[in-house]
């Protein structure tokens, strides 16, 4: 009885780049044997979380991401859909999150797993617990004016973040999951961020219009900068959002990686990513051991009363 570990549930966050912190953090998990029985995932955390709860380990998930998402790869000049509803063309995000999960499904799970999005047309809460993973990831990640829309069972789907970025309340509605850990990214962009893009627009010397290479660069900061500053209302609007989602799950653990100097799109930092996620789980290791024996005590007591 005294070898059985408390049941641990992780709510992994949203935030595009910034959740490659999620890989550092499971790292470390891994390194201590700490064993996860429930996912839940919002946007880069649901792709993840999906990862996770298929039963591969930290480093494949992220050779996965790195192949089809990271590096850049989705944001380079030839992914972006110029005349369009979305910062990225639909082809280039689907192939990445395909990349993770190819044609697996929910059945196909080793422990369980929900991803979380918001129907556009009401706006309500949509949890995802079944059909194609990769599609699952999708809709919870259509971050808007990023990535479009997802139509998955007659609904427009977008990014779950937008009412739930780090779900712990679906964590913690599960009866038998003992601890509630979740995992907050922070903004999807920083205000230091926003503050250099805007200077560089207004401040710095215009680009020369009669040479192509600086029209292109100078639209690619006009868009990246009005994603920014879209991103960054989101995030203000989000913020008492998730507040409430505490108050009301009571998680045990919140990691909280510091990830200042990675926005949204940054994918060529993941191992600043990675690290700062490794750095932020470390800390959190003694008292999550401490809780784990509380629990683990009190599954012996209760068993003896038995």
């Amino acid at each position: 009885m005294s070898d059985i570990q408390p049941k641990i549930g992780i709510a992994f966050g949203g935030g595009g780049a910034k959740g490659l912190a999620q890989i550092g953090i499971m790292k470390v998990l891994e390194k201590y044997n700490i064993k996860i029985s429930s996912v839940a995932g919002t946007s880069a955390g649901a792709v993840i979380g999906g990862g996770i709860a298929l039963g591969y380990r930290a480093e494949e998930i992220f050779q996965k991401i790195k192949d089809g998402i990271g590096n850049g790869k989705v944001t380079r000049i030839s992914n972006l859909a110029i005349l369009s509803e979305s910062l990225i063309k639909d082809e280039a995000i689907n192939k990445g999150i395909k990349s993770v999960f190819g044609d697996k499904t929910f059945k196909d799970l080793k422990i369980p797993f929900l991803a979380t999005a918001v129907d556009l047309e009401s706006g309500e809460e949509v949890v995802i617990k079944d059909g194609k993973l990769w599609e699952a990831a999708r809709a919870s990640s259509a971050i808007p004016f990023i990535i479009s829309p997802y139509f998955l069972k007659g609904r427009y789907l977008v990014d779950g973040g937008l009412l739930n970025n780090v779900p712990v309340d679906r964590i913690r509605e599960q009866k038998n999951i003992d601890i509630v850990i979740g995992i907050e990214l922070g903004g999807m962009t920083s205000r230091q961020y926003i503050s250099g893009m805007i200077w560089e627009k207004y401040h710095k010397k215009p680009a020369n219009f009669k040479y192509l290479p600086s029209v292109i660069a100078r639209w690619k900061t006009n868009t990246t900068l009005m994603a920014h500053v879209m991103l960054r209302s989101l995030d203000i609007l989000r913020e008492r959002e998730l507040k409430a989602r505490y108050k009301k799950a009571h998680p045990d653990i919140i990691i909280r990686p510091k990830l200042e100097n990675i926005s949204l799109l940054d994918f060529g930092k993941y191992q600043e990513a990675i690290d700062a996620g490794a750095d932020a789980a470390e800390k959190i290791i003694p008292d999550l051991l401490k809780l784990m024996g509380e629990k683990r005590l009190k599954t012996v007591e209760n068993g003896k009363k038995e």
